[in-house]
């Protein structure tokens, strides 16, 4: 672990992504290089920046995880990659029945990766427990529903507290993941190392930090997917050690690649490169309930400080976009009137932390891959120069997210909020009072409401009144912190064929193919 204030940030900083030029097509010790020259067509390897933080998608906590679930499980419903409209998944149909009605019905013939039966009692008993279980962090997701029944042996009807058009979609995320109800009895109520869900491939092991190993599931419903019999996604929390794995042939796709790195994997000739306008926002999560951030003056001065052209120029070579909302210009719930907020006001942040009185000292944290410390040494330095004196820890993300969200043993956590679905379920992550990744832990004035409103109109533009509430509340009280939404650049060895990049930034590998 490392430990970061503001002295010399700005001199390492100046160092950070050179000699990319000098990469090189080496042989690297990897997980997995050994048999680097040992590839099939039959086995697809990722290299992965973050270890998982449990492949139980009801306790998970890590926006990282998606990527090692999705080969797991399927979804009730799933989102169409370049839209992220809705489109069938287990449930080959879903029917609002009334506002406050949402039936169900599932495909016939599921089963589970341990052969017991996907049929409406399954899927109540995993709605049941995201929605109860204490372990849950996807409470939040559900809390509209007021009951779930299994009304026929392949519907489902969920009965609403009020109306919630957002449940197809959140269907298509955590909360549509579903696994074998045996093997959650089995384990005592807990799947995180040995899951059993129902998606195109099965689990086989995770080594901690170094693998998480697949194989075909034979019996997935669609029968054109996956397109390769095995899949080992490998842990290499470096991104640029990744980009060196693929093109050393050690690895077929690299996640995550920081935009600096793009042109390394376009001049290799080797590599199909996708980089894609993305979601992913990076922000900094606020325990606002506690001092020195329950004051309102220093969570605005935080945000007023920071310059994010700068700062999507430094870390993303400006590809990204810099960001003051909870969603990119292009994404309908935009609202261009609240972008003035929290934007980039030196004096007026000087001013607030004068108004203060006292010193302002923040600790923080934040993961400590390269990227990551480059992001967290532009942070310091901008808030040093209004006065607020900044020290941050550098850890893995599971142990970062951990120290925040469930210790509360710091003040800040540099991270992200991965994409979703649906619009506003990023809303009730970070603000709703039950949440666990809500940084204050405290009910926000006026939020509940706009929460709700948010999820009850029938028309688009009916919603995007009550996300444009969230925003304004959340932006008016600086209970976070955004910073740029990122451009999401993956590497495919040009030995694969049939990757799809998605709205999310949220990489998926069925339709791979070996070319």
């Amino acid at each position: 672990m490392a430990d970061r204030s503001s002295a010399g940030a700005l001199a390492r900083r100046r160092f950070i992504g050179t000699g990319l030029g000098g990469i090189g097509l080496l042989a690297f010790d990897l997980p997995g290089s050994r048999d680097a020259r040992a590839q099939t067509a039959g086995l697809l390897r990722v290299s992965a920046n973050v270890n998982p933080s449990t492949l139980d998608p009801t306790t998970g906590r890590s926006g990282g995880d998606h990527q090692f679930l999705y080969p797991l499980y399927d979804t009730l419903v799933q989102w169409e990659p370049k839209t992220g409209e809705p489109r069938p998944g287990l449930a080959q149909s879903w029917t609002y029945k009334d506002d406050t009605t949402l039936v169900l019905e599932l495909r016939p013939g599921l089963a589970f990766h341990d052969g017991t039966p996907l049929d409406a009692e399954a899927v109540k008993f995993n709605l049941d427990r995201s929605r109860t279980d204490q372990r849950s962090n996807i409470k939040v997701d559900l809390a509209s529903i007021d009951s779930v029944e299994a009304t026929g042996p392949t519907t489902v009807t969920l009965k609403l507290k009020a109306s919630d058009r957002s449940l197809p979609l959140i269907l298509s995320d955590r909360a549509g993941m579903m696994a074998s109800p045996t093997a959650i009895k089995a384990g005592g109520g807990a799947i995180d190392r040995n899951p059993v869900g129902a998606g195109p491939w099965k689990f086989v092991k995770w080594e901690d930090n170094t693998i998480v190993a697949y194989e075909r599931n034979p019996a997935y419903w669609n029968k054109s997917e996956p397109k390769v019999d095995k899949l080992d996604m490998r842990i290499i929390p470096e991104v640029a050690t990744g980009v060196r794995s693929v093109l050393a042939g050690e690895n077929d796709i690299v996640v995550t690649v920081p935009p600096v790195q793009k042109v390394v994997l376009e001049r290799s000739g080797k590599v199909n490169v996708f980089a894609n306008p993305s979601l992913y926002l990076h922000m900094v999560y606020l325990d606002y309930a506690k001092p020195p951030l329950n004051d309102i003056r220093v969570r605005r001065a935080m945000n007023l400080a920071i310059d994010r052209n700068v700062f999507n120029t430094a870390t993303m070579g400006g590809l990204g976009e810099p960001g003051t909302t909870l969603y990119p210009k292009s994404y309908w719930p935009h609202d261009a009137s609240l972008t003035s907020i929290l934007a980039y006001d030196p004096d007026k942040a000087k001013a607030l932390i004068k108004e203060v009185g006292t010193e302002v000292s923040i600790n923080g944290i934040s993961a400590s891959d390269q990227a990551s410390v480059q992001r967290q040494e532009l942070l310091i330095e901008m808030w040093q120069r209004v006065g607020i004196k900044a020290r941050v820890r550098s850890t893995s993300t599971p142990e970062a997210s951990s120290a925040f969200f469930a210790q509360r043993s710091t003040d800040f956590f540099i991270a992200a909020l991965t994409a979703r679905p649906d619009p506003s379920m990023g809303c009730f992550i970070l603000f709703s009072k039950d949440s666990f990744y809500n940084g204050g832990h405290q009910e926000i004035p006026g939020m509940e409401a706009a929460l709700a409103e948010s999820r009850a109109g029938a028309t688009q533009e009916q919603r995007k009144q009550g996300l444009s509430k969230v925003q304004r509340i959340a932006c008016e009280q600086a209970v976070f912190i955004p910073l740029l939404f990122e451009v999401s650049v993956i590497g495919v060895s040009k030995k694969f064929t049939g990757f799809q990049p998605n709205l999310f930034g949220r990489p998926r590998y069925e339709t791979v193919a070996a070319g």
